[in-house]
């Protein structure tokens, strides 16, 4: 779930319209393939990190990795021996990330690549580190966090090229030590065949969120005590969310005393989406930080508005008074903002416009082509 895979999904099948073969391969989190990885219990057990040959993204070749010690997080990272195995076994290696992290392995090696990401390390992670309990937390602010500082260095003065989503994203890494020259932005296509605009405009009040919700960052919070006021001035008021709550989150409703204004929509895919966006009248994004957020772009495909905190990416693309509002995570602001919207129907018309346009002419999968062909030439010296 989430951008990471959105993105190498779109650069799997592009390499393979080009005429590439292409394997992906992956680190497995202990989460979701326990039976790779070798935890601090199972040291002693004679237990070894194992890969596993699949598929995904329909037929792509996939190899999952293992490691030692998945819970120190940067184990994850490390130049292994499977590693090394599926590096050399490949000519042309290129990373997708929220972080460069991953392209840790390529760099010990020496090995010139593309690294496509979202943010630097610190930016990723301070809101799920603030969410952790007090002895995980500062495990991870003095002994996680810093050696994976020193690895993601060790990258950006590497042999890697950053293809930043945003211009977050390359000032981010620019501000970690990143060499500029080494940084470009490469723009995440939207299938403007498969998000277009509704033939009707949805019911006024209706809004919307697309995410993990479980992911701290998102901030779903700010967007309860939002919808809180909303309901205040006018009962009509509802918001569609995408994924399931979490305990934390309905006990966070009920308090407020919302969830029966709430509708969870549950894990949608891609052909499942643009059902999820032509029902919204706007798009609100709450997050405390976000190298991008895919969904804000999907949905300016749609013709629909979009309202974002300031949280990175989404400055790109939401432009206050043409495509939609940047907000302060105030509360009181953001209903502000969307009661601005809804009840100015000429408003709410001209910004969906707007959005649609500004994607057709920044988010296409031209302007990806172009942008990665230029990233590409910069690493090798050839055409993709």
């Amino acid at each position: 779930t989430g951008g990471v895979p959105d993105k190498a999904r779109i650069l799997a099948n592009h390499l393979r319209r080009l005429g590439h073969t292409v394997t992906i391969s992956h680190y497995a989190t202990y989460r979701d393939y326990p039976e790779l990885s070798v935890t601090i219990s199972q040291l002693f057990t004679g237990k070894k990190p194992k890969i596993k040959n699949s598929t995904c993204f329909e037929d792509f070749p996939c190899i999952s990795i293992g490691c030692w010690l998945p819970e120190l997080e940067f184990t994850y990272y490390l130049n292994s021996k499977y590693w090394r195995r599926v590096i050399n076994a490949h000519q042309r290696h290129i990373v997708v990330g929220g972080t460069v992290l991953t392209s840790h392995p390529l760099t010990q090696l020496g090995i010139h690549h593309l690294i496509w990401c979202a943010s630097s390390m610190i930016e990723d992670r301070i809101a799920r580190r603030n969410s952790m309990f007090l002895p995980r937390k500062l495990i991870d602010k003095f002994f996680i966090s810093p050696i994976q500082k020193i690895m993601e260095k060790k990258i950006l003065s590497g042999r890697g090229i950053c293809m930043a989503v945003s211009s977050y994203t390359s000032n981010s890494l620019i501000r970690c030590g990143g060499d500029a020259q080494n940084i470009t932005k490469v723009p995440i296509p939207i299938n403007l065949e498969r998000f277009f605009p509704p033939s009707s405009i949805p019911k006024p009040g209706t809004i919307g969120f697309a995410g993990r919700p479980e992911d701290p960052r998102k901030n779903l919070s700010l967007l309860f005590r939002t919808l809180k006021i909303l309901l205040a001035m006018d009962k009509n008021y509802k918001l569609l969310l995408t994924g399931n709550p979490t305990n934390e989150l309905k006990i966070a409703a009920s308090k407020l005393n919302i969830q029966d204004n709430l509708v969870w929509k549950g894990w949608l895919n891609e052909s499942d989406l643009p059902k999820f966006y032509n029902e919204l009248d706007i798009f609100v994004i709450p997050s405390s930080q976000e190298g991008l957020n895919i969904a804000g772009l999907q949905a300016l495909s749609s013709g629909i508005p979009v309202i974002s905190t300031q949280c990175g990416g989404p400055q790109d693309y939401v432009i206050n008074g043409v495509t939609g509002y940047i907000v302060s995570s105030n509360p009181n602001t953001m209903a502000k903002s969307i009661t601005a919207i809804t009840n100015d129907r000429k408003k709410r018309d001209r910004l969906g416009s707007n959005a649609r346009k500004f994607v057709e002419e920044h988010y296409s999968q031209q302007a990806f082509d172009t942008a990665f062909s230029e990233a590409w030439y910069k690493t090798w010296g050839d055409s993709p």
